[in-house]
């Protein structure tokens, strides 16, 4: 294994950090939306096969693009998780560069594409030094964390591969933190979602008799206004939520005179509270329904539970905490003050497994690193694989130390 009291990265990581970015690249060219990663799950399966791995589980549940590889040391001790994400956004990448998305509309912005390939780099590293180790390993390959609901956590949980689990770990890409830092968060760490749907069914008119029609675009108009102000009239301020509409469906194209039948709008709702979540979805629907009635309008409000609140485990996270002050030192690795209002599938394992969640940074001024998860110029620099992979192998000393076989 690397070394836990060497600063830094190993040599023995540094010699996988070309094909770290391989993969990674490989990932980023060909990008799959939830669900749908058969390429990258067989990429995924492959790999894991070539170094030597004793059972690979594929097609085992309802995410059918889930992989998990089980590395088993030979000698008892505890059984570890470590989870990457595989799917990619549904937007258009518009960087200029040689490894940008060769599938149109689809793009890897959030990362996900460096997440597996620094977990296989820590899976073949394993494979090749398991007899440092005790006990096993599963490294899960998840497909969906951005969905669509519930995401494919959600059903890798369910379908019992991980039961014997006693811990598990993930790491995501951060541009708020530069290369060669790492954040972390005990306790409360992001937020709960739900995905919703309206449907809206009035009567479609010729745009210059909208009083012989129902308009279903002004009656969106009003729920969507409507809805805001609730947020600051009808809900505790010391308790944050995060409603937002994120597409509206209206009408034809290019239509100019046809006021439609139909509309349908869809978002997210994040809150820290799943009971607080609850009451503002009912008070969306209420407020709908009323407002629809008194245009002259039907509604159908659909509501999706997506993930719970991630919360990491205080233990997991002190030993995540060791691991990265050994690579990155004292000074780069922050505790983060607050929780995030995102929410992170990686919470149903957390909710079922003592679990922690870091952030490893990924940004570069200089090289231009610069722009957020889900921007069409999302990109990372590289070198931020190293310290992932890095961190993970630090923590499997104490995960998984060889003096308890």
């Amino acid at each position: 294994m690397a070394r836990k009291d060497r600063m830094g990265i190993s040599a023995e990581v540094l010699a996988l950090r070309e094909e770290m970015i391989s993969w990674r690249r490989d990932i980023h060219m060909h990008p799959e939306l939830g669900f749908s990663e058969h390429r990258t799950s067989a990429l995924v399966r492959d790999a894991l096969h070539s170094f030597g791995f004793d059972e690979i589980l594929t097609d085992f549940c309802p995410a059918h693009t889930a992989v998990v590889g089980i590395l088993r040391t030979g000698r008892p001790g505890h059984v570890v998780g470590l989870r990457a994400d595989m799917d990619a956004l549904p937007m258009q990448d518009e960087k200029d560069v040689p490894y940008r998305s060769q599938t149109p509309g689809v793009c890897h912005a959030c990362g996900h594409d460096a997440h597996t390939a620094a977990l296989l780099g820590v899976a073949k590293y394993c494979a090749e030094h398991r007899e440092q180790l005790c006990g096993t390993l599963k490294f899960v390959f998840q497909p969906a964390e951005e969905g669509p609901a519930p995401g494919g956590a959600k059903y890798i949980v369910e379908s019992g591969v991980l039961d014997d689990v006693e811990t598990m770990i993930g790491g995501h890409q951060s541009t708020y933190a530069s290369v060669g830092q790492v954040l972390i968060k005990s306790g409360t760490a992001c937020a709960g979602g739900h995905a919703f749907k309206l449907t809206l069914t009035g009567i479609g008119t010729h745009a210059v008799s909208p009083q012989d029609g129902s308009d279903v675009i002004a009656t969106a108009m009003q729920i969507i206004d409507s809805w805001q102000s609730m947020l600051t009239r009808q809900v505790d301020p010391q308790q944050p939520v995060v409603l937002s509409v994120c597409s509206i469906h209206a009408g034809e194209e290019g239509a100019t005179n046809v006021l439609p039948s139909t509309a349908t709008l869809s978002g997210t709702i994040r809150t820290f509270s799943d009971s607080l979540r609850e009451n503002v979805l009912q008070k969306m629907r209420e407020r709908a329904e009323a407002i629809a009635r008194f245009n002259g309008c039907e509604c159908m409000m659909e509501a999706e539970y997506q993930f719970p609140v991630l919360v990491n485990d205080d233990a997991v996270t002190q030993i995540i905490r060791k691991a990265a002050i050994e690579v990155a030192g004292p000074n780069a690795v922050f505790a983060v003050p607050e929780p995030s209002i995102g929410s992170e599938d990686f919470a149903q394992y957390a909710s079922k497994i003592p679990a922690s969640y870091f952030m490893f940074g990924v940004r570069n001024n200089e090289k231009g690193f610069v722009y957020g998860g889900h921007h069409p110029k999302f990109d990372l620099d590289e070198d931020g694989l190293l310290y992932d992979a890095e961190i993970f192998l630090h923590a499997l000393h104490y995960l998984l130390p060889l003096r308890d076989c």
